[in-house]
């Protein structure tokens, strides 16, 4: 396992003292992966190495073993003192944490959030974010996220059998028809294709002519502290309105993408997009 070269004070990430608890552990990660999602912070371009940081200290801190080991080092290092070492990298604690149940809870409640404030979530986001959206090298991650954020387990088992990455399997397979334009296509491997869902790394979004654009402008105490607003909206033709819930600092030109409140056409459906514009005339109603 390659060793952590830089020392990071996951107390500091996470904010909270040394002698936190679990359960204040727990409520700060919660606080800050809602707060430093990416999608939270369009115009951040290291949002997505924050996030994945504050996540990196939760899986340091929230594993008994690790957290033992990493004290001594921590302590060892404040000391000017070398005796103790971190051996573990950003991915093997990525690897390691998504096993254990501390991560399956806290990531089942953070994507019920993330879903609610229109941020990207479940299987995909999960992969993409801390693995990079391929199988290669994480057949050892075994029942990694459950329930309604998706069955990955299974899919991992069966990547093991597989025993090497989409990616490469895609690359041969297009490299043989380029090799063989006439030869037929073959009938779609289900499993593979499953596979292919849950790991290969998606196209990014696209807006789909189906979505509806919609402005909403708040005061900075709301987009401060967070706030809940009841917008009415047209989709094809009709009225609707949907109570909608914005982040606690959120920025101004953010945008919350709302699933399946856009315009319908063939049985489907396009997302609503809000931007939120932060205008310091208006007064807060609080």
């Amino acid at each position: 396992m390659a060793r952590i070269k830089e020392f990071k004070d996951y107390y500091k990430i996470l904010d909270v003292p040394e002698s936190a608890k679990q359960d204040e552990i727990k409520k700060s990660f919660r606080k800050l992966a809602l707060e430093l999602h990416p999608d939270h912070n369009p115009n951040d371009p290291k949002a997505e190495d924050k996030f994945k940081e504050v996540t990196e200290a939760y899986g340091v801190l929230s594993d008994s073993k690790k957290k033992q080991e990493y004290d001594r080092y921590r302590t060892d290092h404040l000391a000017g003192r070398s005796s103790s070492r971190f051996h573990y990298s950003q991915e093997d604690i990525f690897s390691s944490m998504f096993q254990g149940q501390n991560a399956r809870d806290i990531f089942e409640e953070l994507n019920r959030e993330f879903n609610r404030s229109g941020f990207r979530s479940g299987n995909n986001f999960i992969q993409n974010m801390f693995f990079g959206g391929a199988v290669g090298g994480i057949g050892r991650i075994l029942r990694m996220i459950p329930g309604p954020i998706g069955r990955i387990g299974m899919g991992i088992r069966i990547a093991q059998v597989v025993g090497t990455s989409l990616y490469a399997l895609h690359k041969m397979k297009k490299a043989k028809e380029a090799a063989d334009p006439e030869r037929k296509p073959q009938v779609k491997n289900p499993v593979l294709n499953n596979l292919k869902s849950m790991f290969v790394k998606p196209p990014p979004n696209e807006s789909s002519p189906l979505d509806i654009d919609f402005l909403i402008s708040i005061p900075p105490f709301d987009a401060l502290n967070g706030a809940r607003k009841k917008i009415s909206f047209q989709a094809n033709g009709i009225t609707e309105q949907l109570m909608v819930r914005i982040p606690p600092k959120f920025p101004s030109g953010g945008k919350l993408r709302i699933r399946n409140k856009g315009h319908t056409q063939n049985e489907k459906r396009g997302d609503l997009i809000l931007s939120i514009n932060v205008d310091p005339n208006i007064a807060s109603s609080n």
